[in-house]
């Protein structure tokens, strides 16, 4: 029975990561895994049901963690007072939060950089092969709402179109995860984000406040 000897569990996704980041999903190979791991291919569809159910035992968690961050992040600022909402670029409160949030994320990234670069880098062929685009989608979702709330003219008076908004919250997302993409360190990560966020920041307030 599957879960019997000690070990062979956390063996198996040792060896499935290895695999995983060396050849992609698409070329991992199950009875590599297996034999890496001194098991059968048995004994992983046992436990994890098919090859991407091993895979997503690696990643789903901080998958997961970092959807619920981003989103609790962005819900919490869409409740506030919409007055409150509309100092977005001039409050000096909200820059000190939001960098602190921004810092949240990277701490999380680099706690368990493993699984974000299968999650970001080698998830082609799996449910999470879409999950930046799935990120950019839900900042865009949020994006609309604050124009919404606040009043805000950006798409009534032709300043942006509601495909340069697409456009700026996916480059915004794609460019934020080039830390993984590159293999940044933290340290350089840390300045990449602030700099990427810096020229998002500048456009996004020209756009709203002419």
């Amino acid at each position: 029975m599957a879960n019997r000897i000690e070990g062979v569990t956390e063996k198996l996704l040792e060896c499935a990561m290895r695999e995983f980041l060396e050849n992609g999903y698409g070329g991992a190979s199950m009875r590599t895994i297996s034999d890496n791991a001194g098991t059968t291919p048995r004994s992983i569809y046992t436990r994890y049901g098919d090859k991407e159910g091993l895979f997503s035992a690696l990643v789903e968690q901080p998958a997961n963690e970092l959807r619920e961050l981003f989103i609790s992040y962005m819900d919490n600022y869409s409740k506030r007072p919409v007055d409150v909402q509309k100092t977005l670029f001039h409050n000096d409160d909200f820059e000190r939060e939001f960098n602190g949030y921004m810092q949240s994320i990277i701490e999380l990234l680099y706690s368990k950089p493993d699984e974000f670069r299968l999650l970001i880098c080698r998830s082609e062929g799996t449910k999470y092969a879409s999950f930046v685009e799935e990120l950019a989608e839900i900042n865009e979702r949020y994006t609309l709402q604050y124009i919404e709330a606040t009043g805000s003219d950006v798409i009534s008076s032709g300043r942006a179109g509601k495909q340069l908004i697409h456009l700026l919250c996916s480059s915004y997302m794609y460019g934020f995860f080039e830390v993984v993409r590159h293999g940044m360190s933290k340290e350089e990560a840390e300045v990449h984000i602030a700099q990427l966020q810096a020229f998002f920041a500048h456009g996004w307030d020209k756009l709203f406040n002419p």
